[in-house]
């Protein structure tokens, strides 16, 4: 039989343990009721900053009257942008103005959240119109690359304005000759390429369509773009796109190819598939070599200077990948003069020629 002391020490134990049991248990649920209000904070932080946005909604009138000015200001070949990317309503009332804006894929309308500096910067004016409050500002891509040159229209919660940009003119871009473009297939290593002419509206590679290269309309990195279609086929199998004839100079400056290329938004949301790999060439010499993950929404950029030479030169983009299964490639290039530091900023890979030796700047 237990003493009196023997069961006085075990209440005692039995006591600590259960407060420190529950002195745990006090803490655990203070750090979830913590997390619980952070994750409604952040929640609710959208709807917060829709009520803010409310309130900062044009006037009647307002936006019809900044438009009409943005029309009346528009020159073929202008580029027109929306503040914030997201505001939707006045793109329709911004079509049909001229060059760039009368039809798909509306080059002059600058519509993406992620915007393409090369395609920005080929436009000498930015027509900007800035929504709900926000000063009038370029998109962060295009940092020091324009200046404020004019005010089209003012109100209590818009803003028209104008911008000179430190245009760099696509001297030639991919995907608007892509029908002279020379594709061509290989089923592996030692055998010989296969041509895909130009056929009905594609460059037929194969029996099965997914082979053949052709304009198509995906989301790539939160885009919509109309570029190449490039499927680097079954196992073994390499795709080349061969762009023949390039200007080695554009007037004393000599010439870069911007490469952009990428995954589809399905490619990255199907399971199957493996790493698909891409080298880009000058002349047949391989400048550069990269890889796109299967399930990464993302965009590879590459600025790759055009060495000299005697007679024009020839890039190409080489595809090709372990596992083929949904992996929707597609690309995009432009043959530019000098890029400035924009353009620098916006690639993750710079190549240049120097002295012979090719330069990789990351």
């Amino acid at each position: 039989m237990e003493s009196t002391e023997q069961r006085t020490e075990s209440s005692s134990f039995d006591g600590g343990v259960r407060y420190a049991e529950g002195a745990a248990s006090g803490r655990v649920r203070a750090v979830l009721v913590l997390v619980l209000v952070g994750v409604l904070a952040v929640a609710l932080w959208p709807f917060a900053k829709d009520a803010e946005s409310q309130g900062r909604e044009a006037r009647p009138g307002e936006l019809d009257a900044a438009v009409a000015a943005m029309r009346a200001e528009f020159r073929g070949g202008d580029a027109v942008r929306i503040e914030p990317s997201w505001w939707m309503l006045p793109w329709r009332a911004l079509t049909k103005m001229g060059e760039g804006s009368d039809r798909w894929p509306f080059e002059g309308l600058l519509l993406s959240e992620d915007l393409d500096p090369v395609e920005a910067l080929g436009h000498a004016r930015l027509l900007l119109l800035s929504g709900f409050g926000r000063e009038p500002a370029l998109p962060s891509e295009l940092e020091g690359a324009g200046r404020l040159t004019g005010e089209l229209w003012r109100g209590e919660t818009l803003r028209a304005t104008v911008w000179e940009l430190a245009q760099v003119p696509r001297l030639r871009t991919m995907t608007r000759e892509w029908e002279r473009l020379e594709v061509v297939r290989r089923a592996g290593t030692g055998e010989a390429e296969k041509p895909c002419p130009f056929k009905n509206g594609k460059l037929r590679c194969g029996r099965e369509s997914w082979l053949d290269v052709a304009l198509e309309a995906r989301v790539v990195w939160r885009r919509e773009v109309n570029w190449l279609f490039v499927h680097p086929g079954p196992q073994g199998n390499t795709v080349e796109v061969r762009w023949r004839g390039l200007e080695r100079e554009a007037g004393s400056s000599p010439t870069w190819v911007y490469v952009r290329i990428g995954p589809s938004l399905d490619a990255v949301r199907h399971a199957e598939g493996k790493v698909v790999s891409v080298a880009v060439l000058v002349d047949g010499v391989e400048k550069d070599r990269f890889e796109l993950a299967p399930h990464r929404f993302w965009m590879e950029r590459r600025a790759i200077r055009i060495p000299p030479g005697a007679d024009p030169a020839t890039v190409a983009v080489r595809v090709e990948t372990e596992d083929n299964a949904w992996r929707e490639t597609m690309l995009e290039a432009d043959l530019i003069g000098e890029p400035g530091p924009a353009l620098r900023r916006w690639a993750p890979r710079v190549v240049e020629e120097l002295a012979g030796t090719a330069r990789r700047k990351s």
